[in-house]
């Protein structure tokens, strides 16, 4: 299995680290940035959400979010009249891995309206008085933020006067914060090592020969969306993600047992975006915000992976060092 480029940070370089009691300091106005903008700023002008009924086939729901090149749709229930639910990838996967050893079982499962499936969900992101979670376009940017974080999901609609406005993600909104807000602070020039921003030590990985099932119920089972594949020595060669199914779908039969070398080459070349621990804060967010990268595998000189940074863990440390933990658990 040949490798694919790795894109990294660009040039920079760190400052040292002096006094880790100024980084409390100067978390708070970035804090003070996500509370005073609301997620009414932060709506692009105009944007496309994707809405389908919930009792439209499943097949045909899969076909429109490829169709229009989306891994999640809003869904409508035309008996409530209300938005009830999101349709994702992670619902496909499921499927996948459910009719394993049983394709006509598939067949015949496709043909259901996706109400089937979604209420016999284990678990689906209520709030208490069983609505949908979901923002207002008044609420602040850390309230979607904490929103995100404690249902554990990876997309918020964000709503007004009961309407779809916008699906709210983490990428999109550090992307926002990276473009308003001056990254000239010093925080910005240590490195995301001496920072401790992302997970380092053992990651799980696969190789060019793991079943693509094994990865798919990893990535279920672990909750991550994606795996660094790597060869006998460590070395990074590609980064298989959960989102790769749809093209995989779209091009081949749903043969789990084929390992991830034959599936790389099922769909086009890309690239894959790392960064290093030296690396500085400042890089990293405008190297995700650039490539619209979710996560950022960390590979040392001899190119092995060592660990992975993700949007998720750079509100994480912001929350955490500002002291608002707590509230991000109720």
């Amino acid at each position: 299995m040949e490798g694919k480029e790795l894109v990294g940070c660009d040039p920079n370089e760190c400052i040292p680290m002096e006094d880790p009691s100024t980084l409390k300091e100067q978390v708070q106005p970035i804090i003070e940035f996500f509370k005073t903008n609301t997620c009414y700023n932060f709506l692009p002008n105009s944007s496309e959400v994707v809405v389908v009924d919930i009792d439209l086939q499943l097949q045909h729901a899969f076909s429109v979010a490829q169709d229009n090149n989306v891994t999640f749709a809003s869904l409508w229930d035309s008996q409530s009249k209300k938005l009830c639910g999101m349709l994702t990838i992670t619902d496909y996967v499921k499927m996948l891995l459910r009719f394993r050893d049983d394709p006509e079982g598939m067949h015949e499962y496709w043909s259901l309206p996706i109400r089937t499936w979604f209420t016999g969900r284990a678990t689906k992101p209520t709030l208490p008085n069983g609505e949908l979670v979901h923002c207002g376009v008044e609420d602040s940017l850390l309230e979607a933020l904490r929103l995100l974080h404690i249902h554990q999901i990876h997309r918020l609609p964000a709503l007004h006067s009961g309407n779809l406005l916008h699906a709210m993600c983490r990428p999109s909104i550090l992307g926002y914060f990276a473009a308003n807000y001056p990254l000239d602070a010093s925080i910005f020039s240590y490195s995301i090592g001496d920072l401790k921003i992302g997970t380092y030590g053992r990651i799980f990985s696969g190789n060019p020969t793991t079943p693509l099932s094994t990865l798919l119920e990893t990535c279920l089972k672990k909750c991550i969306s994606s795996v660094p594949i790597v060869d006998e020595n460590g070395v990074l060669l590609d980064i298989f993600s959960r989102s790769d199914v749809m093209n995989i779908a779209a091009e081949a039969e749903h043969n789990l047992d084929s390992t991830i070398a034959d599936v790389t080459n099922a769909y086009p070349n890309h690239d894959v975006y790392v960064c290093k621990r030296q690396d500085t804060l400042r890089a990293v967010l405008q190297h995700m915000m650039r490539t619209g990268a979710q996560r950022l595998f960390c590979i040392t000189d001899n190119k092995a992976v060592e660990g992975v940074v993700s949007v998720g863990d750079v509100f994480k440390f912001f929350v955490e060092l500002e002291g608002l933990s707590s509230e991000w658990t109720k």
